[in-house]
């Protein structure tokens, strides 16, 4: 069974809401982030995004931020990130890859998804490429021939004709954020997004994930009620920061609150 195979049953299996757990390849350190992810798996996360670090992350807060910067000042490269991918892709769990494009562009987009399908990832998701540029396009083609699932990400405030666009070349589920802008900060879940997610579902007909700003079980079963997949992220990379050495153990017991 392929990797979006494996993806496909589970966004099928019935279970709402599904958690999607976000990390960071190299931090605190490459080591220490295979770590992080062996707890993602063991607290219950159903799937596991692992973001390859960028130093101009322009869709995420501060708190991603600053962690994708000192994973980069402690060497992680996106070679080391797809080294972890293959680790990480052996947990049992469905694996979205999130990179900006620069990274991609730099060792070929054809390339790139090629050894993230052989891998074993399910999807990618890249916010800061439309679909229908030059390099979306390839990006499409090669997500086609490849097996992987290229996830679109919207948010409130995108016109219905984009979407319809959008749902055209989209498959496995759609990335939501909560509001429009950059990710982590606080966030109040608006009737505005319960429209809005509506009115998304209708259009791609596919599982519908939001995210940005999810801190608490509140926040998890607030979204539940308008959501297939919830996504929390910052959370996490707070936690290692405070904790250290200590993090996984940290990150497993909130993996198990917010999955519960």
């Amino acid at each position: 069974m392929s990797a979006s195979n494996v993806l496909d049953a589970l966004l099928k299996s019935g279970k709402k809401p599904l958690f999607m757990a976000h990390m960071i390849a190299g931090y605190p350190s490459m080591a220490e982030s295979e770590k992080v992810a062996e707890a993602l798996a063991n607290g219950g996360a159903d799937i596991i995004e692992l973001q390859i670090p960028f130093s101009d992350p322009m869709a995420d807060g501060p708190t991603i931020a600053v962690a994708c910067g000192d994973a980069l000042k402690a060497g992680a490269t996106a070679d080391d990130a797809l080294s972890l991918l293959k680790k990480v892709a052996k947990l049992g769990k469905p694996v979205a890859v999130m990179s900006y494009i620069n990274p991609v562009f730099h060792m070929g987009i054809t390339k790139f998804v090629k050894i993230i399908s052989d891998t074993g990832a399910s999807a990618l998701i890249i916010p800061d490429c439309p679909f229908d540029s030059e390099e979306g396009r390839e990006l499409i083609a090669a997500c086609k021939e490849n097996d992987v699932y290229l996830i679109p990400v919207v948010s409130p405030g995108v016109p219905k004709e984009r979407l319809e666009q959008l749902a055209k070349e989209s498959r496995g589920f759609v990335y939501c954020t909560t509001r429009q802008g950059i990710t982590g900060a606080t966030s109040k879940f608006s009737r505005e997004l319960a429209d809005f997610v509506a009115e998304a579902k209708k259009i791609f007909n596919l599982p519908i994930a939001v995210g940005f700003g999810v801190k608490s079980r509140e926040d998890v079963q607030s979204l539940a009620k308008i959501a297939d997949i919830v996504i929390a992220g910052s959370v996490f990379v707070n936690l290692i920061k405070e904790k250290g050495v200590r993090a996984s153990e940290a990150v497993e017991k909130k993996v198990r609150e917010l999955a519960a």
